[in-house]
């Protein structure tokens, strides 16, 4: 589901595919209301954040501010065709995506958590076992130096955007198990987690803290904390920008540069990221 914030207290969820078509960018920044406003698409990932960065920056700017989702390269797309003003990157731009006239802010960094239950006695995996895990060519704990049970992989809906990244990162772009379980939300998958003691999932550190009965896993030997997240040390770790192309807008350089003073900081730790200054 596309997601839309109007600073101000207007809010509605439009539903469709992942991807936000830029045309309907195009035809917010045409309506006549909205023409002033500063508009921001992109990662869903940074959804949330954004929309708090909004309600700060209206408050102290009093400019309306206009939040979508849509994915990174719907977001990137729209930027460089002036359909928005500020793209939302939950990732590092590709080399054929780079471009003189594009600027990265970096802002915020969170991360993927590997999760088990407590029960388990696996405490740290290499990043090609976790990829075997997760595709199901190890299906047994035993192989790990575990009980001899079958590992349940429990995963977020395909459309959710820690699933995208565990697609695109964790597996390389290899496919998860045909058996994995489902979950539609982050507390049903912990939920698992703890009710199964085979299990294994994936978790975004954006969406708070972890439990203290759900034990993230070590990657090749580095555990994941605030430390070797924000030095990028955990292999799972993700850079989340906020981009402009050309010329920017006055009113886009100040969202940025409110997003990266302290106060700007402190919303991003607040809404579960890592504060990069």
């Amino acid at each position: 589901m596309n997601r839309r914030y109007l600073a101000g207290g207007l809010a509605a969820a439009l539903a469709g595919a992942a991807a936000y078509p830029i045309w309907q960018w195009v035809q917010i920044r045409r309506a006549p209301a909205r023409q002033n406003a500063l508009l921001i698409g992109g990662a869903s990932a940074m959804y949330e954040l954004n929309v708090a960065l909004g309600k700060e920056f209206e408050k102290q700017y009093g400019v309306q501010v206009i939040v979508e989702g849509g994915g990174s390269l719907q977001g990137l797309l729209a930027a460089k065709r002036r359909a928005i003003d500020i793209a939302a990157m939950a990732r590092d731009l590709q080399s054929t995506e780079a471009d003189p006239q594009t600027h990265n802010h970096l802002i915020a960094r969170d991360a993927i958590a590997i999760v088990v239950n407590t029960q388990c006695p696996v405490k740290q995996l290499r990043q090609q076992v976790v990829r075997d895990v997760l595709t199901g060519k190890i299906d047994n704990w035993k192989t790990l130096g575990g009980p001899d049970s079958p590992i349940e992989v429990v995963t977020r809906p395909r459309e959710s955007s820690t699933s995208r990244y565990v697609s695109e990162v964790v597996l390389a772009g290899d496919d998860l198990s045909l058996k994995a379980q489902v979950r539609k939300s982050r507390d049903e998958l912990l939920a698992f987690i703890r009710q199964t003691p085979n299990a294994i999932g994936c978790v975004a550190t954006d969406d708070g803290g972890l439990p203290s009965d759900i034990v993230s896993l070590e990657i090749d030997n580095i555990p994941m904390l605030r430390e070797t997240v924000l030095s990028g040390r955990y292999p799972y770790a993700r850079s989340l920008y906020l981009l402009t192309f050309g010329l920017a807008r006055p009113q886009a350089l100040d969202f940025i540069a409110l997003a990266e003073s302290p106060a700007g900081q402190a919303i991003v730790d607040r809404a579960g990221f890592v504060p990069v200054r």
